[in-house]
């Protein structure tokens, strides 16, 4: 009789589907995941005024995230489940699309990180559509859509407002 061995997720792989183990918070993994990635982005995403060179190796490495986002959520999906509150490398894609071009302000990165979790947990069209996508495809698309809404209320609010 053989035994059928327990699937084990590669230690890096781990490391990033849970957000630097940020989804394996007690409470509100989700939301512990976003504040992380808000912050991560605060340092690691350009401010001010962007040549258009910035402006496209920035959206490339946000391409180049997303598609790394997607394939590490459909490996640890098969190993924790599917989408596992653990998963929240979709948090961090999805919060990198809230803030994407934004001034760099505490108020502004707040306001969007607040929007971008409503629509993560709301799930406005396409939002619930684009989650019942097979795998990690499904599991970080509903939270880039969350996030496309929340950067475009941002901006609208800017324009609006002025802040």
């Amino acid at each position: 009789m053989s035994a059928r061995a327990t699937p084990k997720l590669h230690p890096l792989a781990r490391l990033i589907a849970t957000g630097l183990f940020l989804g394996y918070s007690p409470v509100a993994p989700g939301t512990a995941g976003a504040l992380g990635c808000a912050v991560l982005a605060w340092y690691v995403l350009p401010g001010g005024a962007l040549s258009w060179q910035v402006v496209a190796l920035t959206l490339l490495s946000a391409l180049a995230f997303m598609a790394v986002a997607v394939s590490v959520s459909t490996e640890a999906e098969r190993v924790l489940g599917h989408d596992s509150s653990r998963i929240v490398v979709d948090e961090f894609a999805g919060l990198l699309v809230a803030v994407l071009f934004l001034p760099k302000s505490p108020f502004v990165y707040a306001a969007a990180f607040v929007l971008f979790r409503l629509a993560d947990i709301l799930k406005p069209f396409p939002a619930r559509r684009a989650e019942s996508l097979p795998g990690g495809v499904g599991i970080v698309a509903d939270d880039v859509v969350a996030g496309v809404y929340a950067n475009a209320l941002v901006r609208i609010m800017i324009a609006a407002g002025g802040w």
